[in-house]
């Protein structure tokens, strides 16, 4: 839990700082792909969180938010300590987001299953799912990234 919670809040930074020109072109389109492998293999999370071997927790669920601030559009959230019912997902808020009015975190938030973008559990001490994260390393503070870098192994989904 500690882990994913640092881990949510380096990358609620790293959202943050930005970068302008052609590259931010690439980039939404690099984490689109990224949210897009991640929905087809949310099988493989599902699967997993209901039935865990005994070195896998921390699972953990990312979700386009529809913004509470007024403006169009959503807020990508990571949500902990997550329950599924047959047509909604609860979960915790990981960090405090920026636009989702007052909620704060710790709130527990609804989802739908169409609302989830990436997908993390742990596995030992290696990091998976997290397509997006793979994305953002680049962009993250040089020091974050080092962090992470040995967790992200193998491919996304352990396989």
């Amino acid at each position: 839990m500690i882990r994913t919670l640092l881990l949510a809040c380096f990358l609620t930074l790293a959202a943050c700082s930005g970068e302008t020109g052609d590259d931010d072109a690439q980039y939404r389109q690099d984490l689109s792909a990224a949210s897009d492998r991640a929905k087809a293999k949310i099988s493989f999370f599902w699967e997993h969180f209901d039935a865990p071997e005994v070195d896998e927790y921390d699972f953990s669920l990312k979700a386009a938010i529809p913004r509470r601030d007024g403006q169009p559009g959503s807020e990508d959230a990571w949500l902990e300590n997550i329950a599924r019912g047959d047509d909604k997902i609860v979960g915790e808020l990981t960090v405090n987001p920026r636009y989702l009015g007052e909620l704060r975190e710790g709130a527990i938030v609804e989802i739908q299953p169409g609302q989830i973008i990436d997908w993390a559990f742990m596995r030992g001490d290696a990091l998976l799912g997290h397509y997006t994260t793979r994305v953002m390393l680049p962009r993250l503070d040089p020091q974050q990234a080092e962090w992470l870098r040995p967790m992200l192994v193998g491919t996304p989904d352990g396989t």
